[in-house]
């Protein structure tokens, strides 16, 4: 993949900047189907994910913290020089406002760490009366209704397997960095050097065995196109039958197909509705 706005929902995405490694089938089923997100996971040799401050927010809100039970709701995250900058609602009996400011790491077990340093709510600084105390974010904040999320003192710990709905990615978290206004994340051996170039903004898939639509292709050779490389690719797994439709495929002599596929976000409202998408 090179170039690539991964949607898991309308509101949810990530930057694939880059990636090289193979579609998993996963239990109780014989092949990856782009018909069903469950049915694999992206092992990942190589790759470069970025998320900007309202990706990371939308990631919080929508998912990791989306169960009744979590304590911590509507937070707001923004890049403040080398550190994150974390606006929300703690609920300790009460509703209370917080403003924390954390740094950003790898644990040895292949979690994103984000580092409280400072913590206040109702404007008091929180986090030295907790110190002084012998308290931790952890005492304060409930493991319960978490997904993919832990807390583990004052750290709060994002598993980059788990922390996103299907399909999820299998590999090993090299490096996880704040530069600009991104949150950088490596995996496996960092930026890959990708050897598949059928065009600028692109998701390449070669060998194994995939289903699609109706179809099955064996031996696979299928290159999903951005039709408008100026901006990234936008690509809506749920919906890709859909950009499909309003794209061209083009049949290659050697029985490979270059599918030029429509950004999500440019598809006419409504096009998607009555047997446009997967559902």
């Amino acid at each position: 993949m090179a170039h690539v706005l991964f949607r898991y929902s309308p509101s949810l995405t990530v930057n694939v900047v880059a990636l090289r490694g193979a579609l998993l089938p996963t239990a109780g089923h014989d092949a990856p189907s782009f018909n069903d997100p469950a049915s694999f996971a992206v092992g990942t040799d190589a790759a470069e994910f970025q998320m900007s401050a309202a990706q990371m927010t939308a990631l919080m809100n929508t998912w990791l913290l989306r169960s009744p039970k979590a304590q911590l709701k509507d937070v707001r995250i923004a890049f403040e020089g080398d550190a994150l900058r974390i606006r929300g609602t703690m609920k300790k009996g009460l509703h209370v406002g917080f403003d924390a400011t954390a740094g950003v790491g790898v644990t040895n077990d292949n979690r994103i760490r984000i580092s409280v340093r400072e913590v206040h709510a109702a404007k008091l600084p929180v986090k030295g009366m907790m110190d002084a105390l012998g308290f931790s974010m952890e005492n304060l904040v409930s493991q319960k209704g978490l997904h993919g999320l832990s807390v583990d003192k004052d750290s709060f710990l994002i598993d980059p397997q788990t922390a996103f709905p299907p399909p999820q990615i299998r590999a090993r978290l090299s490096a996880a960095k704040i530069a600009g206004n991104s949150l950088v994340l490596l995996f496996g051996s960092g930026q890959p050097e990708l050897k598949l170039h059928p065009g600028k903004n692109y998701i390449a898939m070669r060998g194994g065995r995939i289903e699609y639509g109706r179809e099955e292709m064996f031996d696979s050779h299928l290159d999903m196109i951005d039709s408008t490389p100026a901006d990234p690719f936008d690509f809506y797994l749920d919906e890709y039958w859909c950009q499909m439709v309003k794209g061209s495929i083009k049949a290659m002599p050697d029985k490979s197909l270059r599918v030029f596929v429509t950004d999500y976000a440019k598809l006419p409202q409504g096009a998607c509705r009555h047997g446009g998408g997967t559902h």
